[in-house]
């Protein structure tokens, strides 16, 4: 079968893992602090690569045609445009650019639909790679020929993952340690959030956790009640982890990176623990 073929093709690669599991973080004690639960790693999933300026752009200009899709070209009235220009300036893409996305967006008809696709890699990484496009066969297809020349292909991997949504919003006042805690879980209760966790104590940086069906409903909640949003995803976060020797990991991120740069992939989630 090509699911052994694969995993024997893998063995170049893969000499061990260790596999670790982690507690599921919940709105009550002093664990919720940064970098404690397997929430936190998902901020390393998703700026592995990030920082090249082509594949950066790319996605800057997707996210612009998604929220002009969703709400209209006039930043005026989208916030969620607004916030998207405002990211793609702060990033460095010249404003010329940006008014050349948008006017392209009002004469396109064509709109992205989302699309996710499940992959094994290696034989032993579990991944989820979102998509936005208007050509999601082709993508596969193109897709399809990277997986199996670095030893990967399509699998079923959703088990593996929480499906959830978060919003990380920076917390009205001057609330510090458990003032900060206790308002914030109280918050949550209100809003419909079901976890939170104090990501940066001296920012009052807060992530809610929720069902990814109330993430617009959690999130216009916050702002109600005075948070300043700064991000809010539907996200996969791994139910457990593994340690990738560095062989396999040099393997896995030379995928990753050609991933990356195919024209359609939003984000990436997978099962690797990274290095701090």
């Amino acid at each position: 079968m090509m699911f052994s073929t694969v995993g024997r093709l893998a063995q170049a690669v893969k000499t061990s893992l260790q596999t670790y599991h982690n507690v599921r973080c919940i709105h009550q004690g002093s664990n919720l602090y940064a970098g404690h639960s397997k929430w936190q790693n998902i901020r390393h999933v998703k700026a592995l690569n990030d920082g090249r300026k082509a594949v950066l752009f790319i996605k800057l200009a997707r996210q612009i045609r998604l929220a002009v899709q969703a709400g209209g070209p006039n930043p005026a009235v989208n916030n969620v445009l607004r916030a998207s220009i405002d990211e793609a300036l702060k990033k460095n893409m010249p404003n010329a650019t940006i008014q050349g996305i948008l006017k392209k967006c009002t004469t396109q008809s064509v709109e992205l639909k989302k699309y996710t696709l499940e992959i094994k890699a290696l034989d032993q990484v579990n991944v989820i790679c979102v998509l936005y496009t208007d050509r999601f066969a082709q993508l596969k297809m193109e897709m399809a020929t990277i997986l199996r020349k670095n030893f990967s292909l399509f699998f079923d991997t959703m088990h593996a993952f929480d499906e959830r949504g978060f919003v990380e919003a920076i917390a009205p006042g001057e609330l510090k340690g458990d003032d900060l805690l206790s308002v914030c879980t109280d918050h949550a209760i209100e809003t419909g959030a079901e976890d939170i966790e104090v990501m940066d104590e001296n920012s009052q940086l807060i992530r809610f956790l929720c069902d990814p069906r109330d993430l617009d409903r959690v999130k216009k909640k916050l702002e109600k009640l005075s948070y300043s949003v700064e991000h809010s995803e539907h996200a996969f976060f791994p139910k457990s982890t593994i340690k990738l020797n560095p062989e396999a990991m040099e393997a896995y991120e030379k995928l990753k990176e050609k991933l990356k740069a195919m024209e359609g992939v939003e984000d990436i989630y997978d099962n690797v623990e990274m290095n701090e």
